[in-house]
């Protein structure tokens, strides 16, 4: 049904329980008869005084507005190189695309001219920017090679696209040029000759608009509203439109399908933030749809106004602060998000912990729209509780507060059926303290031509080998699509409990539906964190035949030393991945030339780094098991391609029945000195039903039941 819901609101057919949906028809029929003078999509002539005012007061602005100033000077005084390097087909394979960096060079230097001669009404500015839009006009099309048919049409479609797609003329990148276009056009319509207005128009008419308007049906981002590809193709059609009304009145109609589509897409966001895709593409879907949600509802006098989406409005972005450090799927574990988008969220919806993440978290981009969106007003404020349970999506976050010396876990379940982003990682989770990642996923590598195809599940880093999860006689995970195949419901897991208590939180998951049932025919996983002493234990209940072999893998980000019975995680800063190294490395920022990494540094809550302790690995199991410690190769597709070792360790026994425990307790290296603290304080006991893990510290006794649907917490 959800894929008809547009269809459906402008046939005045909601189903019921939608909520109320503005009249489109007259409010765009409105926005066709208004009377408006460029500039007007994000700000008006008449704003221009108080926003030079605020540059100028403000020393930070005022640096960036110097540094466009230059970039202004080495633009007026360099040629415009009209020919440019020839299209390549296949530019994953080598790495580098040469031609669409060209194209950006002159997308990017005509905006920045265009912003300066709105800001100092020099002409000079406006000329050369009309050079530079004039070379991408020039362009056949605005897509990107790796997304030509012979490139895209192997790719396994996401939930709400057809299998049958052959059309492939519109999709980000064209997006992201027409959305830069029609800021152009905006900024420079009032310097431009009719003819070279026309020339601005016909390309964004040309390369956007006919390709996609009354044939939406034949674009799978159309209906594919639980992907970031649906806003961010809506809000670049939607963005032209608005540019074009003055010469193309009737182009209303693809303003109300772009609020429809970027609505739908928000729709899919849950009640609590969460995003299937992961962090890193709910920052690129919203970010970028906020664009045109802003220029929306300055155009419709806030008639029209997203921001007021149950997506958005109260808490915007609980998703990237909450979910810090849940780096699953393509997405990222860092700070997410753009500093003028966070910036603009904050301000539309007053959302006193956007304010403290966006303080804490995000760093300035001085960039354009720094300016033109700088810090909000609202005071920050820091959130009471900082664990989350994101039930929309089956993640977890537990921790004590967010900063670094509160050890933090990131979990997930939910349901293996997001063949575009998703990986098989039913039941995973992410360990992270002291800013460095001790247990993680396989580090993600560039995109190639075959990840999104018939062999993603081939791909390390999407695989179940490449995940922190259970496997029985070497079972891997399975997904809910394949290429051409129908969907299979139900293919993955859900968190069954969630406690978040005064001192101890905890999670209780249910993969078992993640795989094929050969092996594995049952796996519950529990994970507790004891907040005041940064213990965390994993417990692990699996029914399989007796005599399998079952291994519980996990995946350190730092460097490790297996011993017979333990495994000691060095938090040592030069062995660890920093997190600006795995930003470079994160796929999940899609349009690098905009979205270049500024993630990763930034220290949790702000504060200084504390002194660094090593945190020991100990399984618990009541018989014999061994540690296994490898390594795999992972090598993308490219033709100048690294190998790289991805190292692994396992605890692996030979299952004595058929339901069978394995705990795995993470500690601090210093508490075995503490005072009353044994050299291994833990204990694995209890019965097949409720097995127990018990911890002696300080000279007191914190036990753990895990029962069928909670877990306990027992003091002595």
């Amino acid at each position: 049904m959800r894929n008809f819901l547009p269809v459906l609101l402008l046939l005045g057919l909601a189903p019921l329980g939608v909520r109320a949906q503005p009249d489109l028809k007259t409010i765009c029929a409105d926005l066709a008869r208004q009377p408006r003078a460029h500039p007007y999509l994000i700000f008006s002539a008449e704003e221009k005084p108080a926003m030079l005012q605020r540059i100028r007061a403000d020393r930070r602005s005022a640096e960036v507005f110097e540094k466009f100033l230059l970039e202004g000077r080495r633009l007026l005084n360099a040629t415009a190189q009209r020919d440019g390097p020839p299209r390549e087909l296949h530019t994953r394979y080598v790495g580098a695309d040469d031609y669409r960096r060209f194209v950006t060079e002159h997308l990017n230097a005509a905006y920045t001219l265009a912003f300066l001669y709105q800001m100092t009404g020099d002409e000079r500015y406006a000329a050369k920017a009309f050079e530079h839009a004039n070379v991408v006009c020039a362009q056949e099309n605005w897509v990107q090679s790796a997304h030509y048919f012979d490139i895209i049409y192997p790719r396994v479609w996401p939930s709400g696209a057809k299998d049958d797609q052959v059309v492939f003329s519109f999709d980000i990148s064209a997006s992201a040029t027409s959305q830069r276009m029609a800021y152009i056009y905006d900024w420079l319509y009032p310097a431009l000759t009719k003819a070279q207005r026309d020339r601005i128009r016909g390309a964004l008419l040309e390369k956007a608009i006919t390709r996609v308007r009354g044939s939406y049906e034949y674009f799978w981002w159309a209906t594919a509203y639980k992907c970031n590809w649906s806003g961010i193709c809506h809000t670049g059609l939607g963005l032209t439109a608005l540019a074009l009304l003055g010469e193309d009145p009737q182009l209303t109609d693809v303003i109300a399908r772009s609020y429809e589509g970027v609505s739908a897409m928000l729709d899919h966001i849950g009640d609590d933030g969460g995003w299937q895709e992961g962090r890193g593409y709910w920052a690129y879907g919203v970010g970028e749809s906020v664009r045109f949600i802003d220029a929306l509802k300055r155009a419709t006098g806030g008639q029209l106004n997203l921001f007021k989406h149950r997506a958005i409005s109260p808490h915007p972005v609980d998703f990237g602060l909450f979910g810090l450090t849940g780096g699953f799927g393509d997405g990222s574990g860092t700070p997410v998000g753009e500093s003028f988008v966070m910036n603009r969220l904050v301000q539309e919806t007053g959302d006193p912990r956007a304010a403290w993440y966006v303080q804490n978290f995000i760093r300035p981009r001085e960039e354009i729209f720094d300016l033109i969106w700088p810090a909000a007003t609202v005071r920050a404020e820091k959130p009471a509780e900082a664990s989350r349970f994101f039930k929309s999506i089956d993640w977890a976050v537990l921790r004590r507060d967010f900063s670094a010396d509160s050890l933090t876990v990131a979990t997930k379940a939910g349901l293996n059926d997001d063949p575009h982003h998703g990986h098989l990682d039913c039941g995973t989770f992410n360990l992270t303290w002291q800013n460095l990642t001790f247990i993680g996923e396989v580090p993600r590598t560039s995109y190639d031509e075959k990840y999104f195809g018939a062999m993603r599940w081939d791909y390390l880093q999407a695989r179940s080998y490449g995940h922190n999860v259970v496997f029985v006689n070497g079972e891997e995970q399975i997904c809910a699509k394949l290429k051409d195949q129908p969907w299979r419901d139900g293919i993955g897991g859900h968190i069954t409990s969630y406690e978040s208590q005064p001192g101890w939180s905890a999670v209780r998951m249910d993969p078992t539906r993640a795989y094929p049932g050969k092996e594995l025919k049952g796996w519950q996983r529990s994970i507790v964190l004891d907040q005041e002493r940064n213990i965390v234990v994993v417990l692990d209940q699996v029914r399989c035949a007796v005599g399998a072999e079952i291994e519980v893998r996990f995946h350190p980000g730092v460097e490790f030393m297996a011993a017979d019975d333990r495994v000691v995680l060095r938090a040592t800063a030069a062995a660890a991945p920093t997190e600006s190294a795995r930003a470079r490395r994160d796929p999940s920022v899609a349009n690098r030339e905009r979205l270049a990494p500024r993630l990763g540094s930034a220290q949790l809550d702000g504060g200084a780094r504390p002194r660094r302790s090593d945190l020991e690995m100990l399984p618990l199991v009541n018989g014999p098991f061994s540690l296994v410690q490898g390594r795999q190769p992972d090598l993308p597709i490219t033709e100048e391609a690294s190998l790289t070792w991805a190292p692994y360790v396992s605890t692996v026994i030979k299952a004595p029945a058929e339901d069978n425990v394995i705990a795995t307790v993470f500690f601090p290296s210093d508490l075995k000195g503490r005072t009353g603290a044994a050299d291994a304080p833990f204990k694995l006991g209890g019965d097949g039903k409720t097995p127990t893990v018990s911890i002696s510290v300080d000279g007191r006794t914190v036990t753990y039941a895990f029962g069928s649907e909670k877990t306990t917490r027992a003091v002595q």
